[in-house]
């Protein structure tokens, strides 16, 4: 439409200078119909540039909402994976049932929103869009066993205690060094380090895209660089050795 008005303003133009059709009558002339075809280009124009702007905002807007929910799943993934490193490093420690609960829900918490999240730019042949359709669409063959690493979790900690009450070990605690959940943890720590491994991949294609406007690598330093052990993050002994 916006095409049209302006053949239409230029046409009347040109009709202008060089006279081709006289409209100088009482009710019409040519510099009235060049005022309403111009305001009409010049309307439809500003409608025009205010969509495009309102596209460039929203294409911007998905591409950070996408960036910082796989940013989350990864954070998610390295807890799950320092977690289980954690006790497999301490085995005497006893292992909470819900060790992997958290990080689990989360996970498939940010699964949940990558999934549903509609990404479509104007351009169908757009690298980020196959990036992102190709990551949704293996969501179920890279992470389904990750998602249930909470329930074998939970599975492997009854089966010891089971066990424990055959050997007539009723008050034992389960830790990191008793089967199967030994098995378990080993098992469950390499499909997250995996998993993270696919989430890395996608998160460096979606920064490179926006031609580093994250600093994803940077980002990733940090998520690293900031863990602090389950055994570290709280101890009783220092903090109240400090208060005395």
């Amino acid at each position: 439409m916006s095409v049209l008005f302006l053949l239409l303003t230029y046409f009347i133009s040109v009709n202008i200078e060089m006279h081709l059709l006289e409209l100088n009558t009482v009710w019409i002339s040519n510099n009235f119909v060049l005022t309403v075809f111009g305001g009409a280009l010049a309307s439809m124009l500003v409608v025009l540039v205010c969509e495009m702007q309102k596209y460039i905002n929203a294409k911007t807007s998905t591409e950070e909402y996408i960036f910082y929910q796989a940013l989350y799943l990864y954070h998610a993934l390295f807890l799950m994976q320092q977690n289980i490193c954690d006790y497999q490093g301490r085995p005497e420690a006893c292992v909470p049932e819900n060790l992997l609960e958290e990080t689990t829900r989360m996970v498939q918490s940010e699964l949940a929103a990558l999934r549903s999240t509609d990404y479509a730019p104007l351009k169908r042949r757009n690298s980020l869009l196959e990036k992102h359709q190709d990551f949704c669409g293996k969501i179920t063959e890279n992470f389904q066993s990750v998602l249930s690493s909470d329930a074998a979790f939970k599975i492997a900690i009854n089966k010891a205690k089971i066990s424990f009450l055959q050997q007539g070990l009723s008050g034992r605690a389960v830790t990191s060094a008793d089967e199967p959940l030994r098995t378990v943890l080993s098992i469950q720590f390499d499909r997250a380090s995996n998993a993270l491994g696919k989430v890395d991949e996608y998160l460096e294609g979606i920064d490179e895209y926006c031609n580093q406007r994250y600093d994803w690598r940077e980002q990733r330093k940090q998520i690293h660089s900031s863990y602090i052990s389950v055994f570290e993050a709280w101890d009783f002994e220092k903090e109240f050795s400090m208060e005395t």
